[in-house]
């Protein structure tokens, strides 16, 4: 079992009353190219490290494994995952908050079936 956060566009927390997106990815917006080089090269500076990447998705961990965390960039979404230890859902949820900062991407964790409010 592990521990997840999504970050997506705005858009899609803003165009979406209910959760449907979850099952349904034709109501997700893929990120714009810039968005998309954006989420990777801040992965990278947060010490997220490149295990493998495709023509669809770039698989990242962190620190080399730290606290089990691993990151997926795909068109659509940033998904963190962590093992249930405290401090790898405690870095998951930091980092997928700080990169809201910029205002185009929101923060959804399904655990809690809800979209972090800022």
């Amino acid at each position: 079992m592990s521990y997840h956060v999504y970050l997506f566009r705005k858009e899609v927390k803003e165009q979406n009353t209910g959760f449907e997106f979850l099952e349904n990815e034709n109501l997700v917006l893929n990120f714009t190219a810039e968005q998309f080089i954006s989420l990777k090269e801040r992965l990278l500076r947060y010490q997220f490290q490149i295990e493998k990447e495709t023509a669809d998705s770039i698989e990242f961990n962190f620190k080399g494994g730290q606290y089990g965390i691993v990151a997926i960039l795909t068109k659509s979404q940033l998904s963190f995952s962590s093992g249930f230890s405290e401090d790898g859902i405690f870095e998951i949820g930091m980092t997928a908050s700080e990169f809201t900062d910029t205002g185009d991407f929101a923060k959804f964790d399904p655990q809690l079936g809800e979209w972090e409010e800022i």
